[in-house]
């Protein structure tokens, strides 16, 4: 797992980890679609890498749920990535469904299932 310099908070740092390592948010309230949008990501993604991290926090099997992101590695899996730059935070389940929500609002559309 590579590591990149970039400090965040105290003791965050930008790390990549495998997509296979990476799951969704239980009982996520918004769906990742196919559509035009989920293309223009994927172009962005092609020509200038991912430019924010996914949030994830860790699990007990060595896997990282995903806080934020979903549509970010939806998209990369989909253009051939094999990893993808996160930040890892350890989080109480309230924190992240706040985290989650508050980070699918800011988005100018979103999509309930």
């Amino acid at each position: 797992m590579a590591e990149k310099t970039e400090l965040l908070e105290e003791d965050e740092k930008v790390v990549e980890i495998e997509l296979e390592r990476l799951r969704g948010f239980e009982n996520h309230p918004f769906k990742v679609r196919a559509d035009s949008q989920m293309i223009e990501l994927q172009e962005s993604i092609k020509k200038y890498g991912i430019l924010n991290p996914l949030i994830v926090r860790p699990k007990k099997d060595g896997c990282y749920e995903i806080i934020s992101g979903h549509r970010r590695k939806f998209a990369a899996e989909k253009i051939g990535y094999r990893r993808v730059p996160v930040i890892i935070r350890v989080l109480k389940d309230d924190e992240a469904v706040v985290l989650m929500v508050d980070s699918n609002l800011q988005r100018e559309m979103i999509q309930p299932k």
